[in-house]
């Protein structure tokens, strides 16, 4: 019996595992214990009995928080969302036997997990996350409704625009910190900072380039819709900045890119008095929704040495679009590609007490001859550099794998990660998949795909407009009527824009000295090889950051996954539905399984613990399928008993 805990700058994630079937336990409570002041309690709960006990006057499942001790886990799996930022922990995970009303501890199964520390901080590294999923209750709960009880998502894009409001601060957590940090190097040690951004309209953080002054310098792409038109300039989302920024007489590079590729780089690097130090980079656009409204990150690493090269890059990218001119085909030159083909070094990283941690290589984009990917029928095109690295790690993967991404395309790394779990199955060998990524519908409007410990997405989670077009297959095209109003629950916004998640991270093998994390703003598929300007970093060997990293990709992973399980009773209707009536329109059958399957719903979301023993029988029955979750979180090691001691 062992229990695990991973965390990173937002969040902790917890895992434990069981020798076998637990007589009467009726799951777990989950105490957090402060490592510094002892402090202990029970995390807080919402999920309940089917008849709660309202003796006490309290309100019941989905009206109220109780905790772990009177609505305990049952599942293997938990994450602390009220855990604060900068606090260390331990965790106990006890089993709670008897019946609801009427539960006790087992402290002879009791387990402890290993401290962890809510920090950015990873030695070398920094790594940031943000709250950037808006479908959950609290935002709903936030916000004003319309007349259709859906939350105004106009109230939410004005409020995430607004330095210091509540809301923008719930959402963006710890994230804009570590994007302006360099920046406020820069002011505080009289330094440089050289940017290559994508979308940039935030005004906090306009703000904050624009008081730099002569002290920063940008490459500065096109963003978004044509500004007019049939202007044909794709500027709609940075030409107020970069009009203000002209104004202001900033040292701004317009690196005006045509159709099909994209100047898709966020980074930053600090150059100090002695030279190069530090490079900003990650996912998170320097927007609202950017900071707010999607899953992104942001690294931040020391080294002088990774500096020079993003220093080295950054000027090519300068001199490339000086060298174009006006003519918009003549960017990404043949000689700009060329360079960022180039196998750069690994750079060494420490961890926090300055030991060898583990060691990182950055790739750019495009470095390919061709300046888009060939398609030619029954020939698969040459795979690019940077991905020819990413793919033979994933090759070489031994526990598992997690991963998020943003519309990654094909080939990209989740036809990548299909192939290494189809090979491992075949040579009947355990490999864990746990993934979500953002993609495109074929009627335009964006889902979250799930990948749960398969190689195919298993799951589909998507926003519904009032009259939508649904496929009938249940089992993938799956629905969020979870996003509509029922019960207690409240109607959720489920996008601003056009990215859910917006992370594009490979997490490899974290537990082991051979953990691979692969981030950056490269969408991890060729076209971002191909066709746009990019950053990748391959760190290897780093436990820390990869521990950061596959905390964040299971918070996000969850969310979405708990919300597809709610849907099933309205998929399972809405299918029955559709085979009863196949003229009808979708649409029409929607509404009439959201009215039939309400009640069930309000259950399954709310009063969903089962009252016995029984809950444990999944797990017992399916060990053998579970064995590859149990070997990937057995190659952390664990802490064990409560009496083991701490650690």
């Amino acid at each position: 019996m062992t229990a695990v805990a991973i965390s990173n700058n937002d969040m902790v994630y917890l895992h434990w595992n069981v020798s076998g079937k637990i007589p009467d336990c009726l799951g777990f409570n989950i105490i957090r214990h402060d490592a510094i002041s002892n402090d202990h309690e029970p995390l807080p709960a919402m999920v309940g009995f089917p008849s709660p006990d309202k003796s006490d006057g309290k309100k019941g499942a989905g009206q109220t928080f109780r905790n772990t001790s009177v609505w305990p886990v049952q599942k293997f799996a938990w994450k602390d969302l009220f855990a604060k930022r900068g606090g260390t922990y331990w965790y106990e995970v006890v089993p709670m036997v008897g019946t609801p009303g009427n539960l006790k501890p087992d402290p002879s199964r009791t387990m402890r997990t290993n401290s962890v520390t809510l920090d950015s901080n990873q030695g070398d590294c920094a790594v940031f996350f943000n709250r950037g999923i808006i479908s959950t209750q609290a935002i709903a709960r936030s916000l004003t409704k319309g007349k259709s009880g859906v939350p105004n998502t106009k109230a939410l894009e004005d409020a995430i625009k607004k330095p210091g409001n509540p809301l923008r601060t719930r959402l963006v957590g710890d994230l804009e910190n570590g994007v302006l940090k360099l920046l406020e190097r820069a002011r505080k040690e009289g330094g440089q900072c050289y940017c290559a951004l994508y979308e940039l309209s935030d005004k906090d953080l306009v703000d904050n380039l624009a008081a730099l002054k002569d002290k920063v310098h940008i490459v500065l792409s096109n963003a978004g819709e044509d500004t007019k038109k049939g202007a044909g300039d794709g500027d709609k989302t940075n030409t107020h900045t970069r009009e203000g920024f002209h104004k202001l007489k900033l040292d701004v590079t317009d690196r005006m890119l045509k159709k099909g590729h994209i100047g898709h780089n966020k980074f930053v690097v600090y150059v100090g008095k002695n030279g190069p130090e530090a490079v900003l980079s990650g996912s998170t656009n320097w927007t609202p929704t950017g900071l707010c409204a999607q899953s992104n990150n942001a690294i931040i690493v020391d080294s002088p040495d990774l500096a020079k090269q993003y220093l080295a890059y950054w000027k090519l990218l300068q001199k490339d679009t000086e060298d174009a001119g006006k003519d918009r085909t003549a960017l990404q030159a043949k000689t700009f590609r060329a360079s960022n083909k180039e196998e750069r070094s690994r750079e060494r990283l420490k961890d926090n007490e300055k030991k060898p941690s583990g060691n990182l290589r950055v790739w750019f984009s495009p470095n390919t001859p061709q300046k888009s990917v060939p398609r030619k029928k029954g020939q698969s095109p040459p795979t690019p550099a940077d991905l020819t690295e990413v793919f033979d790690l994933i090759k070489k993967a031994k526990q598992g794998a997690l991963f998020l991404a943003f519309i990654p395309g094909n080939p990209s790394i989740v036809t990548s990660l299909k192939e290494a779990y189809d090979a491992r199955k075949k040579e009947k060998k355990l490999f864990y998949l746990r993934g979500a990524a953002t993609s495109p519908d074929p009627a335009g409007v964006f889902k979250v795909d799930l990948y749960h410990r398969s190689s195919k997405s298993d799951a589909t989670v998507r926003a519904v407009d009032k009259r939508p077009r649904l496929r009938a297959d249940a089992r993938v095209a799956s629905v969020a009527g979870i996003f509509a109003a029922f019960g207690n629950w409240e109607a959720e916004i489920y996008k601003i824009g056009h990215a859910v998640i917006h992370d594009k991270i490979v997490v490899l093998d974290p537990f082991t000295d051979d953990s691979v994390v692969i981030t950056g703003s490269h969408n991890l598929g060729f076209r971002a090889s191909y066709a746009n300007d990019e950053n990748m970093l391959v760190i290897r060997g780093n436990r820390a950051v990869a521990g950061a990293y596959a905390a964040h990709v299971l918070d996000v992973y969850e969310h979405y996954r708990w919300r597809w399980k709610l849907q099933e009773p309205l998929r399972a209707v809405f299918a029955k539905l559709k085979q009863k009536n196949p003229k009808a329109k979708p649409g029409d059958l929607w509404k009439k399984a959201v009215a039939m399957t309400r009640p069930s719903m309000v259950k399954s979301a709310w009063q969903n613990l089962v009252p016995n023993d029984s809950w444990q029988d999944f797990y017992v029955k399916n060990k053998d399928f579970l064995a590859a979750e149990t070997n990937f979180w057995s190659s952390f090691g664990g802490v064990g008993l409560a009496k083991d001691g701490a650690t």
